[in-house]
């Protein structure tokens, strides 16, 4: 559908700080042009940095008289609706076309005009890192005022922001992460008295699910692809994954970066002395603070490829790994590969890990154990989240990409020997972190569709785990599937506990 058929968006620029140069060039990038941009400030002089031989409108008042000021520059736009966006945000390239597509479609069939859109912001620390996600919920409340929206970015139909009465409304949510702020960002809130801005006891529509990756790859291949592998304490594995990656069939060039994230063995020894047949491996210090995702992240930094691939140290990967990623990240943002346990795991194959063709919850997911992408993209959603610490980063990563709108492929090809626990204490206390980090990605993703198990579901799994307690007793490899399944179920619990959710 062309895009002259959505409504026409005009963006009003709150600088508050006086400052809205990162909006600005934001906006300049639209894949759908700004019908007007006007940076409303309160600092005498205008926005610092904003030209105004860019076609962008300056308007200064004072402090008091902001909310008033963004009410009558949106009142003077040309445009259907308009768009809030605060000076320090920073809008994805297809922001307004994902706004003007939910406007045109949250109309429906009565033709009732949608009055209120929201978007999704990801947060980010003062560093670039992610410091999280805020996803609106579909219902945003009876009576929706954008002040109301602590969080959320916002667009309004320019003829609710007028004097007059109040008004039922349509509110639609775009439950895609469209918005960068950085620290110390505000959100944006227009007040203006005699406003009638969106009031109203009308049902919202709900949520408009556009296709997320509206950004595919251009097929170019990589020029320099860095391999990635956290590591704490791993001499004893460390070795055989270094072999594994000098007898790479892959023909492009790349390199190596063992980040050590605070070993207290010979992991740093192993390393250096896997340089004769790695001559581009660097080992990278992150001891600062524990956590594969710091690692990680420390590892990006540091590395000189425009492609970053990840592996672990306990893992070994197949000779055709690094060349099946490459292949396959001239079509995807972010790569995951397959996962293969009878090599350094034999008898366990009931704890294959699913491919991604066959995961069915939510959105499908790289594991943090085979995957790669393109490091501009890291950088655009904001690295690994470290926020979560033993498991559940690998999803938060994947799931950023695909709400942002880029694409996230499966390469069935670039295979990896994964290792699984031996010990059941190890193996207990990683089933019991992913459980928590479930109910971590529920309390983040819910606004986006990612569901709860169903209740009948939560009632069968405790009712097995309780009938199946003689399991303990009767064999090793009986004892370690309810070890397995306990610990999640339990990790459940004490996560929804933290996070204030019910997920079980």
């Amino acid at each position: 559908m062309d895009d002259v058929m959505f409504p026409r968006f005009g963006v009003v620029v709150v600088a508050r700080e006086g400052d809205a140069e990162r909006a600005v060039r934001s906006l300049l990038r639209q894949s759908t042009p700004a019908a007007r941009i006007t940076v409303v400030t309160a600092t005498a002089g205008g926005a610092p940095g904003v030209k105004a031989d860019r076609g962008v409108r300056t308007v200064g008042c004072a402090p008091e008289e902001l909310g008033a000021a963004c009410v009558e520059a949106a009142l003077a736009t040309d445009a259907e609706y308009v768009a809030f966006l605060d000076g320090g945000d920073e809008a994805l390239p297809d922001w307004l076309w994902h706004l003007s597509r939910a406007a045109h479609d949250g109309a429906g069939d009565a033709g009732e005009p949608v009055g209120l859109l929201q978007c999704g912001v990801l947060r980010l620390r003062a560093d670039g890192l992610v410091d999280g996600t805020v996803l609106p919920p579909a219902t945003p409340g009876t009576r929706p005022v954008p002040a109301d929206l602590a969080d959320g970015v916002h667009a309004v139909r320019r003829d609710l922001l007028g004097p007059g009465k109040d008004e039922a409304s349509v509110a639609v949510t775009v439950p895609l992460l469209l918005v960068r702020r950085r620290a110390g960002g505000s959100d944006v809130a227009v007040h203006a008295p005699g406003a009638r801005v969106i009031r109203g006891s009308r049902p919202t529509r709900g949520t408009h699910r556009p296709a997320a990756d509206r950004r595919p790859r251009d097929g170019s291949a990589p020029e320099l692809v860095s391999v990635v592998i956290p590591v704490r304490n791993g001499a004893r594995t460390l070795g055989a994954q270094l072999r594994a990656l000098a007898g790479q069939t892959a023909t492009v060039p790349w390199e190596v970066l063992v980040v050590d994230n605070g070993s207290t063995d010979a992991t740093r020894q192993v390393a250096e002395g896997a340089r004769g047949m790695l001559p581009g491996l660097r080992v990278v210090d992150a001891s600062g603070r524990a956590g594969e995702s710091c690692a990680r992240n420390r590892g990006i930094a540091e590395a000189k490829g425009d492609f970053v691939a990840f592996c672990d140290a306990d893992d070994v990967a197949h000779p055709g790994w690094l060349a099946a990623l490459a292949e396959a990240a001239k079509e995807a943002h972010v790569v995951g590969g397959s996962l293969e346990t009878e090599f350094l795991s034999p008898g366990h194959g009931d704890e294959q890990p699913l491919p991604m063709d066959a995961q069915t919850d939510f959105l499908p997911f790289a594991r943090g154990a085979n995957c790669a992408a393109w490091k501009d993209v890291l950088s655009v959603i904001g690295g690994w989240n470290e926020h979560y610490r033993g498991g559940g980063e690998d999803m938060d990563l994947s799931w950023r990409a695909h709400l942002c709108g880029y694409r996230v492929g499966y390469a069935a090809e670039a295979r990896m020997h994964y290792r699984l626990r031996d010990e059941l204490s190890s193996l207990a206390r990683q089933k019991w972190n992913y459980g928590k980090s479930g109910a971590q990605l529920y309390a983040e993703y819910r606004h986006a569709g990612y569901q709860r198990r169903r209740a009948r579901t939560v009632v069968l799994n405790w009712c097995w785990l309780l009938v199946h307690v003689p399991d303990l007793a009767r064999s090793p490899l009986l004892r370690r599937r309810w070890v397995r399944y306990g610990a999640r179920l339990a990790g459940f619990l004490a996560g929804s506990l933290r996070r204030g959710v019910r997920y079980l």
